[in-house]
C-alpha cells in the first residue's frame, strides 16, 4: 500500500503540474479524478469510525495485583460495505506493554480478541481501545482517529488493589510496653455499663462528665465505662513521588500502598482499629475490622501521587488526628532532618512515631526506621530487622 501511495501522489502533482503548463483538459480530468478518489477514500474512512460497533469487557473489575485479568474486545461491522484496514491501540496498566491490533471486517461480520492485561502495580486505571488509524483499501489515506473523542465511547475501568499479608512481626516505636500484649486495656469514652468515676482531667469530652457525683462532690467526675475501648494506630501515606517518575514512580507509589496495607491488616488481625491519612488534604480513611478491609485497600488504590507533597503538613495532620493513638507509622522516601526532628517532637507529645522508608536512607537518628526496597515483598521487609527494635 505504501508503495502505491507513493506512485499516486507524485502522478497526481505531475497531471496538475501539466495540465497547468500545457492547459489540456486530459491532465486536469486525471487529476480532478485522483482527487475525488482520495477524498472518497477519506470519506469511507471516516465512516469507519461511526459505523463498527464494539464491545470491551474485563473478566474483573476488581483485583489485587498480579491477579490475572483479561481484556474481552469484540468488534463488528454490521453495514453491507467491507470496512478499511483497522488499527487499534489498546491501553492497558502496564507502561511497559503495548498492545496494537491490525484487521480488516467484511460486510457483517466480527472480531474477537482475548487480551491479557498484567497488573503490576495498584491504582485505578482505564483500559481499552483509545487511539485507532483507519487506512482504505488501496491505501491512500489513513486517518487517526482518538475514541475518546466519542461521547458514547466508554473505557472499562479496572481497580488494582495493593498486595497485602500479615508480616510475622513488625519492629516499632509504641507509647507502653504491653501495647503487643492482649492485657492492656484502657477505659473507653463511651459504653453500655458505666463501672464508676475519677476526676475530670484537660482533654476529657464533656460528654462523658457524672454531672450527679459532680454536684454531689462540688469537683468534675468524669464516668467509666466497664468494656474498655480498642487500641487503634495511624498510618500517614506520603504521596509525594521524590522526583521518581513513569515505571519507577509507579513501583514506588505501589510498595508505598503495599507497606500501609500490610501495616495496616496486621494491626487489624491483632484486633486493633487503624486510621489511614493519605496526603495532606485527604480525609482520615478509618477501619475498625477485617470486614472493612477492601474499602481501605480501595482507598490506597485511589491514592494519587504526585511530585510536590507537603510531609511536614501530613505528619501535622496526622498528629492532629491521633487523639489516643498508641502508634504513628510515616511512609515515606526521604527522612530530612528537618523532618526527623518534627517527628521527634511526637515522641514528646506522647505519640510515638516509626518511619518506614520506601527506597530512602534515614539521615538522622531518633525514631524508630523500617527500610523497605521498592517492588519488594513488603510484608517480608516489614517483618525483618529494622534500625530500632521494638521497645
Amino acid at each position: 500500500m505504501k508503495a502505491f501511495r507513493r506512485v499516486y501522489y507524485p502522478v497526481m502533482a505531475a497531471c496538475l503540474i501539466a495540465g497547468l503548463y500545457t492547459g489540456l483538459r486530459l491532465f486536469f480530468i486525471i487529476f480532478l479524478t485522483q482527487a475525488i478518489a482520495v477524498a472518497a477514500m477519506v470519506a469511507i474512512n471516516i465512516w469507519t469510525f461511526y459505523s463498527f460497533t464494539y464491545k470491551q469487557e474485563l473478566s474483573q473489575k476488581v483485583c489485587v495485583k498480579g491477579d490475572d485479568v483479561k481484556l474481552h474486545l469484540e468488534i463488528t461491522n454490521e453495514r453491507p460495505i467491507p470496512l478499511s484496514l483497522i488499527e487499534v491501540h489498546v491501553d492497558v496498566v502496564s507502561v511497559k506493554e503495548s498492545v496494537n491490533l491490525t484487521f480488516s471486517l467484511a460486510p457483517f461480520s466480527g472480531q474477537a480478541f482475548e487480551i491479557p492485561v498484567t497488573v503490576p502495580y495498584r491504582g485505578c486505571y482505564s483500559v481499552g481501545m483509545t487511539k485507532l488509524k483507519i487506512t482504505d483499501i488501496f491505501g491512500l489515506a489513513t486517518v487517526p482517529f482518538d475514541m475518546r473523542r466519542l461521547f458514547f465511547y466508554h473505557a472499562a475501568e479496572l481497580v488494582v488493589l495493593p498486595k497485602a499479608a500479615v508480616p510475622q512481626a513488625i519492629s516499632y516505636d509504641v507509647s507502653d510496653t504491653k501495647f503487643f500484649g492482649a492485657a492492656y486495656l484502657r477505659h473507653a469514652e463511651q459504653g453500655e455499663s458505666i463501672s464508676g468515676a475519677r476526676l475530670y482531667q484537660d482533654g476529657d469530652p464533656l460528654r462523658r462528665v457524672n454531672w450527679k457525683k459532680s454536684a454531689q462532690l462540688g469537683r468534675l467526675f468524669v464516668k467509666q465505662y466497664e468494656y474498655p475501648e480498642r487500641e487503634h494506630i495511624l498510618i500517614a501515606v506520603d504521596t509525594g513521588l521524590h522526583g521518581l517518575s513513569g515505571e519507577e514512580g509507579l513501583v514506588y507509589a505501589d510498595t508505598v500502598c503495599e507497606c500501609a496495607a500490610c501495616i495496616a491488616l496486621h494491626s487489624l488481625s491483632k484486633n486493633r482499629s487503624v486510621g489511614v491519612l493519605g496526603g495532606a488534604a485527604v480525609s482520615l480513611k478509618r477501619c475498625d475490622s477485617l470486614h472493612d478491609f477492601d474499602t481501605l485497600r480501595r482507598y490506597l488504590a485511589a491514592l494519587r501521587f504526585t511530585q510536590s507533597a507537603d510531609v511536614g503538613k501530613l505528619v501535622a495532620g496526622c498528629c492532629s488526628q491521633a487523639g489516643s493513638a498508641r502508634s504513628l507509622f510515616l511512609v515515606t522516601r526521604k527522612m530530612t532532618p528537618d523532618l526527623s526532628a518534627m517527628l521527634c517532637g511526637t515522641l514528646a507529645a506522647r505519640i510515638p512515631m516509626t518511619a518506614v522508608l520506601v527506597g530512602g536512607r534515614a539521615q538522622s537518628a531518633g525514631i524508630s526506621v523500617i527500610s523497605v526496597e521498592p517492588g519488594s515483598d513488603a510484608a517480608a521487609s516489614l517483618g525483618g530487622l529494622s534500625s530500632r527494635g521494638m521497645r
